[in-house]
């Protein structure tokens, strides 16, 4: 057996011995590896930073880019004729509603080749102004919400640069960068055309603020004293963290002051003039043929300076370039102060290490011991049990603590994580040593949609904070019911619900949970409207549809981004039955084959035989009520009156139907399922079928009742 020894020798032994070892090549590693640290630093920096930027500017750009595009796409077809009162009235709700979502654009609208203009502008004070021009005749109208006009008389369409350039190119593409008129401001415009056999058909334009660029280059995190900046092939600012893209131009003759883009070399921040100077010394006055992407050291004054551009390509006619400038003393301050400081806690250590080692080896032990038994239990994915039995014990050595405080936010990150995805799907891939992929399996799956009633109009009544948090109170009441049930909570679909519970062998149990999941859903939101009423809110109500069928499990998306979720026809149909509900006036909606496998175990209710899109034959749905200890006798004496006067329905016996539905009403004078089938039944009664199989296509028969 080999030699042992304490651990509080050996780091006696190797603390002293290393303190002075350190001492001596402190100075000698400083000058070598700062340099190389700080170069390192320097060029990793500017990377994260220059790619941040481009996925910015691309991202504002394709917003507008998709945004003419779609509004083109939709009048391509001209189905709906240019000009017309309902062209005019989809454009403007489609033009208002990108606006709404999209701050940084101020303007869309199509024109016709001839100048016939529609479209929406954002003003100053938020309001959403109509735009309108004819053809032949000067100046745009301009109609706010409240339907006051104005005329700007001098609006020719037909010269527009935007218009001047899509009837020349006949193709999509971006005008120049221009300044906002009266506004320190600057914009660019996309334009998408469509053409046909006579050449232009329609131009589609979004007028896009490159404000939020400025304000996006000044929050980057850079560096105490770096800047960035955006260039147009010109050379002129189109964007710069200082804020100085734009600069007030005085007039001395009495007219009113306008603003004037500032070119590079002439920018008032020093840093950022000097680099523009040096660059355009080293390649050429015109951004656009330098190299695509570089890195340069400038020498100043003030010390050198990492200089690092990126060229950003629009189209085939504009480069922007973004420049990246960082003082090299930016870089190197904390590392200098950090071993200087390093050097004289060296020279203390020689002093006091003895005395404090055998203290130090013992507050070592203990939170490595206990970080590893941490460690185990995160390694499972078990999140809860590493919190409950490995409560942190924070060390007094700072490594170690450290290393506690690092477990600590990895052990809250897993627990935000989990809320993002199946923890019990990750447990497995954690336990499997197995990397998630993408690919699907076959299963059996019992699948849970649920929708909010007229969420629309609460939307609408409510200003955005109430909204977050009744929104906020309903999907948690929500979610919470398929925590209980061991489901898998798939997606928030704006007001929607999508869960799902996986079958092991025959789907009973599962079904058992989803349908208590359901019932107690629709418990939490009957208590939660009490609440809701006193705080003078809407008392939401929602929708729910089960069903239990085959579907396909597992990833889907990419090899960087997946998403564990379910596929498949089953998926489809529970949608479906959520929207069932609509026209039966139920609140829980399931199919066939959920009420076949949970009968035993809840009360159910037949309600009609449908056929949905997605099936070509019917199928009968149900009402799910209660449990089965729950049910009450006149619960089952109304499922079994219904039941036999649906089977009058069903036979096509119209007149004995309604009289059988009718007499429900004795029982229950509210019932909606009944009153639905005594119109359904009217109906067929007025319009006889040519056909008749005692099947309702919901597509074709039940649309105006959804």
């Amino acid at each position: 057996m080999k030699k042992t020894y304490s651990i509080r020798s050996v780091i006696l032994t190797l603390m002293i011995s290393e303190v002075l070892v350190a001492i001596l090549v402190t100075g000698f590693l400083w000058y070598s590896n700062g340099k190389s640290a700080v170069d390192t630093l320097s060029r990793q920096l500017s990377s994260e930073i220059e790619l941040r930027i481009e996925e910015r500017i691309l991202t504002v750009l394709e917003s507008a880019k998709s945004h003419s595009a779609n509004q083109a796409n939709v009048f391509s077809s001209q189905l709906i004729p240019l000009g017309s009162e309902n062209q005019r009235e989809l454009t403007y709700s489609y033009q208002k509603g990108v606006l709404e979502r999209n701050s940084h654009i101020a303007t869309l609208f199509t024109c016709s080749p001839e100048g016939e203009l529609f479209g929406i502008q954002r003003s100053d004070s938020g309001q959403y102004l109509k735009l309108q021009s004819t053809p032949g005749k000067p100046g745009l109208t301009e109609t706010s919400p409240e339907g006051k006009v104005s005329l700007i008389a001098n609006f020719d369409a037909t010269v527009r640069p935007w218009f001047t350039e899509a009837m020349s190119k006949k193709k999509s593409g971006w005008t120049p960068v221009y300044h906002f008129s009266g506004v320190p401001q600057l914009g660019i415009t996309h334009f998408e055309v469509n053409t046909n056999n006579d050449g232009v058909s329609l131009i589609s334009a979004c007028d896009l603020t490159l404000g939020p660029l400025n304000q996006f280059l000044s929050n980057l995190d850079t560096t105490e004293h770096g800047e960035i900046v955006l260039l147009d092939s010109n050379g002129i600012l189109v964007a710069s963290s200082a804020l100085d893209s734009f600069q007030l131009q005085k007039s001395t003759s009495g007219e009113e002051a306008t603003y004037r883009r500032v070119r590079g070399v002439d920018s008032p921040t020093a840093l950022i003039r000097e680099a523009v100077q040096h660059l355009t010394q080293i390649h050429s006055d015109s951004p656009d043929i330098w190299p695509a992407s570089g890195t340069v050291e400038m020498p100043s004054e003030k010390g050198d300076v990492f200089l690092s551009w990126l060229m950003v390509e629009l189209d085939e006619d504009q480069k922007w370039v973004s420049l990246l400038a960082i003082p090299r003393s930016d870089l190197t301050m904390e590392i200098s102060e950090r071993t200087r400081f390093t050097a004289i806690a060296f020279l203390i250590l020689i002093l006091i290490t003895a005395p404090l080692v055998w203290r130090t080896a013992e507050g070592i032990t203990r939170p490595v011991m206990e970080l590893n038994k941490g460690m185990d239990q995160i390694a499972q994915f078990k999140i809860a049990e590493s919190d409950r039995e490995h409560p942190p014990r924070p060390s007094r050595l700072r490594e170690l603590n450290e290393m506690q405080s690092r477990m600590e936010l990895m052990r809250h990150a897993l627990t935000s994580f989990e809320k993002y995805v199946p923890s019990r799907v990750v447990r497995k891939l954690v336990m499997e040593d197995k990397i998630a992929v993408p690919g699907m399996e076959e299963a059996k799956a019992c699948i849970f949609f649920s929708d909010i009633i007229g969420f629309t109009e609460v939307a609408e009544s409510l200003d955005p904070d109430q909204l977050v948090q009744l929104g906020g109170e309903y999907l948690e009441g929500m979610s919470q019911q398929i925590h209980r049930q061991s489901g898998i909570l798939d997606k928030f679909i704006g007001d929607a619900i999508m869960a799902f519970w996986i079958a092991e062998v025959d789907g009973r149990r599962v079904t058992s949970k989803a349908c208590h999941a359901a019932l107690q859903s629709q418990q939490s939101l009957k208590e939660l409207r009490t609440d809701w009423r006193q705080r003078n809110l809407p008392a939401l109500r929602a929708r729910i549809g089960l069903h239990t069928g085959p579907v396909r499990v597992g990833n889907i998306g990419s090899s960087t981004r997946l998403n564990y979720t379910i596929l498949g026809d089953s998926v489809n149909l529970a949608s479906r039955l959520e929207g069932l509900n609509k026209v039966y006036g139920t609140s829980i909606i399931t199919s066939e084959e959920v009420q076949r496998i949970a009968a035993e175990d809840f009360h159910f209710r037949i309600l009609d035989r449908v056929a949905v899109k997605g099936r070509r034959q019917g199928g009968t749905i149900y009402e799910l009520v209660c449990p089965v200890e729950e049910v009450s006798k006149e619960q089952i004496e109304l499922a079994q009156m219904y039941e036999a006067a649906l089977a009058e329905y069903i036979q096509g016996n119209f007149d004995q139907a309604i009289k059988s539905f009718n007499s429900i009403r004795s029982l229950a004078p509210e019932d909606a399922p009944s009153q639905t089938l005594v119109s359904r039944c009217e109906d067929l009664i007025a319009h006889p079928p040519t056909e008749w199989d005692g099947v309702i296509s919901i597509d074709r028969n039940i649309r105006d009742n959804g």
